[in-house]
């Protein structure tokens, strides 16, 4: 499995982030690192062991929660186009904002994105209730601080696992019609 994560130099991200700069390119590949250990364990490879499954992501706009958005994504495209899957992998964002009693945000936007302390990104294959990667990271918050994190991530992955198995089975029901006419 090759992925690619890849930001349009208009996406956005602030003054210090700068197109092509090499902070750009190591965040870039961080996430294709992120996002291929996340869809690893839902893709069942072994159906493939000659092949080379090239997932790319592009970043048009980057409005918040840009890696779990596109873990979805690429969950749903795989699993759209074919591919036998386990399970889709989805993937939801968290973060922190400062303060001593700052509570968790759950897919948090540009703007709480950029004002956060800690974050955390996780993706969990919900019918096998098997989480396939946590990133994270930030300064401030405890042991404690960082489970409940890891709960409400996995409750909005569950929540977020319904919406996303209607996408697809709303493309299918559609391929089907446009085939039968």
């Amino acid at each position: 499995l090759l992925c690619e994560f890849r930001r349009a130099p208009f996406a956005g991200r602030g003054a210090r982030w700068r197109p092509g700069s090499v902070a750009e390119r190591e965040t870039e590949r961080e996430a294709a690192l992120a996002l291929r250990e996340a869809l690893e364990p839902a893709v069942r490879l072994a159906r493939y062991p000659r092949a080379r499954l090239a997932v790319s992501a592009l970043l048009l706009q980057d409005g918040g929660s840009a890696l779990a958005a596109a873990i979805s994504a690429a969950a749903l495209a795989l699993a759209d186009a074919g591919v036998e899957m386990y399970d889709l992998a989805v993937g939801c964002a968290l973060c922190r904002a400062p303060g001593p009693a700052a509570a968790w945000m759950l897919q948090p936007g540009e703007p709480e994105e950029r004002r956060a302390v800690a974050r955390l990104t996780v993706a969990l294959l919900p019918a096998l209730n098997q989480v396939s990667a946590v990133l994270g990271g930030g300064q401030g918050s405890s042991p404690d601080a960082w489970a409940q994190a890891l709960r409400l991530g996995l409750d909005g992955c569950h929540r977020l696992y319904p919406v996303l198995r209607q996408s697809l089975l709303r493309a299918a029901r559609r391929r089907n019609v446009a085939a039968a006419t």
